[in-house]
C-alpha cells in the first residue's frame, strides 16, 4: 500500500507534466493539469502528515515532526493510564466476569468422564515429579527441619486439652468406652481357660480336690461379665461417671499445671530429637513414594480411576447445587474483580515500562504496523480528494468572469 501511495503521486505528478505541456491544445487538458497539480499537493501533505509522526521528512528534523518517537515515553505513560482507567476499571471487569458462569463450566467440565479421565490422567502422571522433587535428599531436609521447628512451636499441653475436650465433647467418649467393653467381654471370653489354670496354681491342693478352685473361677469370670454388662446397659453407670471425670481432671490439669505443661515439653522434645524420628518419617515416606509410582504406572491405576470418579462427583455434586454454583460465582468474581483493582496499577507501570525500554524506532515501527494500509490510505485519499478540491476551484474559475 506504500508503494502504490507513493506510485499514485508520481503517477500524477506524470500526468500534470503532460497535461502542462498540452494544456494549449484543449481546454479539456487545463482541468486534468488542475485535478493533478491540486492532487500532488494534496498527496505531498498528506506524505509529509503521515511521515512526520513516525520520522523527519527526508531525515530533515523540522519541528513537530517525529512526533511519536519524541514522545514515547509520554505515550507509554498514557496507554498504560488508558488501558488501567478505560479496560482494567472495577465496573467494567465485574460487569465481563459475571456473565461468565465458571462454576457451572468447571462443574459441567467436571462431570463428563471424558474430560475428567484425561484431567485425573494428568494429575496422576505428574504425581512421580513432585514425589520425587519432594524425595530428594535437601528438599527432605527442608521438609523436616521446618516440620520439626513448627511442632516445637506447639504448646502440647493445652493442645492435648483441646483435642481431648472436643472429642468428649456431648459425650462422644463414651462410644469409646463402648468400644473398651466390648474388646473386654471379647478378651475375657477368650482368656475364661487361662484365668482358670491360674486360680488353680494359687489354690492349695486340698482345696482343689474339694473343687474350690472351680468355684472361685466361676464367680471372678461372673463377676466380671456382671460389671461388664452393667457398665455396657447403663450409660449413667458409675464407672462412667468416674472415666469422665478422670477425663475432665487430666484437662484441667494439662491446661493450668505447670507440671503437666514441662512434661508435655520434655516428651515433645525428646521425640522430636530422637533421630529414629527422621528415619521412621524417611522410610515410610519413601515406602509411600514408591507404591504411589507403581501404582500410577499401571493401566489400572487405582489412583487414576479414584481420581476420576471424585472429580465426576465433585462435577455432578456441584451441577446439582445451584445456590452453591451462585455462591461460587459470586465469590469467584469478586476475588478476580479485587485481584484486578489491587493489581491493575501494576499492569499501566508494566506498559508503560515496556514502551519506555524500547528505542524510538522500535515505537514508531510497531505503532506504524499495527496501524498500517490505513495510512496509505490517508495519503491515497489526500492525493484523490486533492485533486478533485483542485478540479473544483479549476471550473469554479472558468465560470466566473
Amino acid at each position: 500500500m506504500q508503494h502504490f501511495a507513493t506510485g499514485l503521486l508520481l503517477l500524477v505528478a506524470a500526468v500534470y507534466g503532460l497535461a502542462r505541456f498540452y494544456e494549449p491544445v484543449h481546454p479539456v487538458v487545463g482541468f486534468v493539469r488542475a485535478f493533478c497539480e491540486a492532487a500532488m499537493v494534496g498527496g505531498l501533505a498528506d506524505w509529509f502528515a503521515v511521515t512526520a509522526l513516525f520520522r523527519h521528512p527526508l531525515g530533515v528534523p523540522l519541528p513537530h515532526t517525529a512526533i511519536i518517537p519524541a514522545n514515547k515515553d509520554r505515550i507509554g505513560d498514557a496507554l498504560g493510564l488508558f488501558v488501567e482507567r478505560n479496560f482494567l476499571s472495577t465496573d467494567v471487569v465485574a460487569s465481563k466476569l459475571g456473565q461468565i458462569d465458571f462454576a457451572g463450566l468447571t462443574a459441567g467440565w467436571l462431570a463428563d468422564p471424558n474430560r475428567a479421565g484425561p484431567a485425573a490422567a494428568q494429575i496422576a502422571r505428574f504425581l512421580p515429579r513432585i514425589l520425587d522433587a519432594a524425595g530428594d535428599e535437601p528438599v527432605r531436609r527442608f521438609i523436616h527441619h521446618n516440620l520439626v521447628d513448627a511442632l516445637r512451636r506447639i504448646d502440647l499441653a493445652p493442645f492435648a486439652a483441646d483435642l481431648l475436650e472436643t472429642l468428649t465433647a456431648q459425650n462422644r467418649h463414651q462410644r469409646l468406652v463402648d468400644e473398651i467393653i466390648v474388646h473386654a467381654q471379647r478378651f475375657l471370653e477368650e482368656s475364661e481357660l487361662d484365668i482358670r489354670l491360674r486360680v488353680r496354681e494359687k489354690t492349695a491342693w486340698l482345696w482343689q480336690k474339694l473343687g474350690v478352685d472351680e468355684a472361685i473361677s466361676d464367680r471372678l469370670i461372673r463377676a466380671a461379665e456382671e460389671a461388664l454388662a452393667e457398665v455396657s446397659a447403663d450409660p449413667e453407670h458409675a464407672w462412667r461417671q468416674r472415666f469422665t471425670e478422670m477425663i475432665l481432671e487430666y484437662i484441667e490439669a494439662l491446661r493450668t499445671s505447670p507440671d503437666y505443661a514441662a512434661r508435655a515439653e520434655r516428651l515433645k522434645n525428646a521425640l522430636l530429637d530422637h533421630p529414629l524420628l527422621a528415619q521412621y518419617i524417611g522410610e515410610v515416606w519413601d515406602d509411600v513414594r514408591d507404591r504411589i509410582r507403581h501404582d500410577v504406572a499401571q493401566p489400572d491405576s487405582r489412583i487414576r480411576s479414584n481420581l476420576q470418579k471424585a472429580l465426576v462427583h465433585l462435577g455432578e455434586g456441584l451441577l446439582a447445587e445451584a445456590a452453591v454454583q451462585k455462591s461460587m460465582n459470586i465469590w469467584l468474581c469478586q476475588a478476580l474483580a479485587d485481584l484486578v483493582e489491587a493489581r491493575r496499577h501494576e499492569v499501566a507501570v508494566l506498559i508503560a515500562e515496556t514502551v519506555r525500554r524500547w528505542d524510538a524506532r522500535t515505537v514508531s515501527d510497531r505503532i506504524e504496523h499495527s496501524i498500517g494500509r490505513d495510512l496509505q490510505y490517508i495519503r491515497i485519499n489526500g492525493t484523490v480528494i486533492g485533486g478533485l478540491v483542485g478540479l473544483g476551484i479549476h471550473a469554479l474559475s472558468m465560470l466566473l468572469p
